[in-house]
């Protein structure tokens, strides 16, 4: 079975940037990818005042060709389109700061009963580069994760916006799935197109549409090579490497790296928790 909306409603691709759920920018390069390939070319910028505190949160400035400034403010974003027939919505921006409640029911508000609604998210975790990076699907929905086979979400403790609104997905009866993909924690400063192409490959296995971004194979090779190079120069790092190939090696059930992302996710979130 495939995760796709029932008659005419919208298959919904959720992604914020930040902190709590885009390691690497991994899930939100992803859904700005499919706007463009996609050619998602309906847009609304939702009204996002108050929900952002500008020290975490900055504004930015950007230059058209003229060299003339604007203001970036950091807000949400829905844009609308279709692909092989089926209506497509993508929301995306900068999570919220602030009033949490309020900005879970306006996103809530763009989404119907009868769409299929696919969090993405990105994770920092102990996984090795040199690896197929793992991702882990789960949802809230007890006959969903049967008839997807993925594992029904039991996470109890402190929580990031993606994953409290995967719970508000289930509150309204809207059906949701989580897709996180692992990032290894070691490479953290850049951008990591290897993750993005996973999570695409796992939005195409669990819907079964095509994910068409040719220029993403040869930049995970980049990266990946670039990565090597790093880790060449330091025999720390590359110990800690060879350490994650073996433990990665050794586990042969495909299932077992999601559960040590999942894993890993809890523990990062409780930490969170008592940090604050």
């Amino acid at each position: 079975m495939t995760f796709l909306p029932s008659g005419s409603h919208s298959l919904v691709f959720v992604a914020f940037e930040g902190q709590d759920a885009d390691a690497s920018e991994a899930a939100s390069s992803l859904v700005k990818d499919l706007i463009d390939v996609w050619q998602l070319g309906e847009s609304e910028l939702l009204d996002t005042d108050g929900f952002y505190e500008f020290r975490f949160s900055e504004p930015e400035i950007v230059r058209d060709d003229t060299g003339r400034a604007k203001i970036a403010w950091p807000g949400i974003e829905v844009h609308r389109g279709t692909h092989e027939g089926i209506p497509i919505a993508v929301i995306h921006g900068h999570e919220p700061g602030l009033k949490w409640r309020e900005f879970l029911a306006l996103i809530i508000s763009r989404i119907s009963v009868g769409d299929a609604v696919v969090l993405l998210g990105g994770l920092h975790a102990e996984v090795p580069h040199t690896r197929p990076l793992p991702v882990v699907a789960n949802t809230e929905d007890a006959g969903l994760a049967a008839d997807l086979h993925v594992e029904i979400n039991s996470y109890v403790g402190p929580i990031g916006i993606l994953g409290l609104l995967g719970v508000e997905c289930a509150w309204h009866g809207i059906q949701a799935i989580n897709l996180w993909v692992g990032v290894p924690d070691y490479l953290t400063d850049s951008p990591s197109p290897k993750a993005e192409l996973a999570l695409a490959r796992a939005v195409e296995a669990h819907t079964g549409l095509e994910i068409d971004i040719p220029v993403l194979e040869e930049e995970s090779q980049a990266w990946e090579l670039g990565a090597d190079e790093l880790v060449a120069l330091n025999p720390q790092l590359a110990e800690l490497v060879k350490g994650l190939e073996q433990l990665n090696d050794s586990t042969e059930l495909p299932e077992a790296s999601g559960d040590a992302i999942a894993a890993e996710f809890e523990r990062y979130l409780r930490k969170r928790g008592r940090e604050k």
